[in-house]
């Protein structure tokens, strides 16, 4: 059965939706400007964005964020953020300037949801153990790449070019005073996936990647500004760097003072334009954070029990045992990986049709796709398996 919806309601919904896009700013993506690859017919009431934001919270990668390292790894600390708290304050931030700036706040959700996907266990020292796995294959692993990858070739789940473009153009390590929209970014699934290619290929530079779309370009800056404060006061409880060991910044010493100040700056030289920029001095100050920040926390949060080589080792260790599995009986990789990707197994067997020449690539996937706990679990049953052979 059905439901749709009754005359009246199409009536006063269209009525509200006209009324609200005709609000919206001349630079603003509009729902009717959606690419997918499918054929989706919006209903009045889940426009084209909004399936996309639906979509990416339905994804099993959507709840394994939950299990995954935004900085700090394996603290039994309830109050440490994780990748899923990550990700939903980057989309509250970027809509709370997005609807300042009259923006696609749909779009910028979908964007901020699924921006992180790419991840893999342990965060960016995660990213760069398992970039060195790849780079034995001349293969390169980025998050902003997989995470654009995962979308688009793994679970081929038709969402929208904008957002996608956004995951890929993401990256949230370089910080510019500026960002404009790229219109040649990705204005096809074509030249998407050639840009996919040259990354693999270590080829594609970051000044490529700039998003299509304001509501990409106002996404990118965003994650910025919601892990410098949240980063300090996740070290703050964890006792490694206490909020008074910092330099005195104009921006603010709590994540609160931080976040809104640096909104209120963007808000203040973006309205209107069609770009997101911020004031010489909020940029400077910014950048004074990040490096601080760099200095104190990042270069320094090690894992509970573990060393880099020990990581190292583990991801070596599940790297080939999945890279083996896959060119003989794909016993482990039926069992532990292919009925987790997505439900609709036609399309997970267009996947592994695709890369059936590419083992390494779905061996990183695979692992790309476990929280933190899984893979020392799965790296421990797959030792001891070897043990008893």
């Amino acid at each position: 059965m059905r439901i749709d919806l009754d005359e009246n309601a199409k009536k006063v919904l269209a009525e509200n939706f006209a009324e609200r896009d005709s609000l919206l700013s001349p630079y603003a993506a509009k729902d009717d400007t959606a690419i997918r690859k499918g054929k989706y017919i919006p209903r009045l009431y889940r426009r084209q964005f909004v399936r996309d934001c639906e979509v990416v919270i339905n994804l099993p990668l959507f709840n394994r964020y939950a299990g995954k390292t935004q900085v700090f790894s394996l603290k039994g600390n309830d109050d440490i953020s994780t990748r899923a708290y990550h990700v939903q304050l980057v989309s509250r931030i970027a809509r709370t300037i997005g609807s300042a700036l009259s923006l696609n706040c749909d779009l910028i959700e979908a964007i901020a949801l699924a921006h992180d996907l790419g991840h893999c266990p342990f965060g960016h020292l995660g990213e760069k153990l398992l970039d060195n796995v790849a780079k034995k294959f001349s293969y390169r692993f980025y998050h902003h790449i997989q995470g654009a990858r995962y979308l688009n070739n793994v679970v081929k789940c038709d969402i929208s070019l904008q957002v996608v473009d956004g995951v890929l153009c993401h990256n949230g390590e370089k910080v510019l005073q500026r960002y404009a929209p790229n219109e040649k970014s990705c204005n096809s699934f074509e030249n998407l996936q050639e840009k996919l290619n040259c990354a693999y290929n270590g080829k594609l530079n970051d000044t490529d990647l700039m998003a299509s779309t304001l509501e990409g370009c106002l996404v990118r800056i965003s994650d910025v500004i919601a892990y410098l404060g949240k980063d300090r006061q996740d070290a703050d409880k964890l006792r490694q760097v206490g909020l008074g060991d910092y330099d005195d910044n104009p921006l603010g010493k709590y994540n609160h003072e931080i976040i809104g100040n640096i909104s209120a700056d963007i808000i203040n030289n973006s309205i209107g334009k069609n770009y997101i920029a911020m004031s010489d001095k909020t940029y400077a100050d910014l950048s004074l954070l990040m490096d601080e920040n760099y200095r104190k926390i990042y270069r320094n949060s090690e894992i509970d029990g573990y060393t880099d080589e020990d990581l190292q080792n583990i991801i070596n260790d599940v790297f080939e045992a999945l890279y083996n599995d896959l060119k003989q009986d794909k016993k482990l990789v039926n069992k532990y990986y292919r009925p987790y990707i997505y439900p609709n197994a036609e399309k997970v067997d267009e996947y592994f049709a695709e890369n059936i020449d590419f083992p390494e690539r779905v061996a990183i996937d695979a692992i790309a796709s476990m929280s933190d706990k899984y893979l020392l679990d799965f790296h421990k049953k797959i030792k001891a398996k070897s043990t008893k052979k």
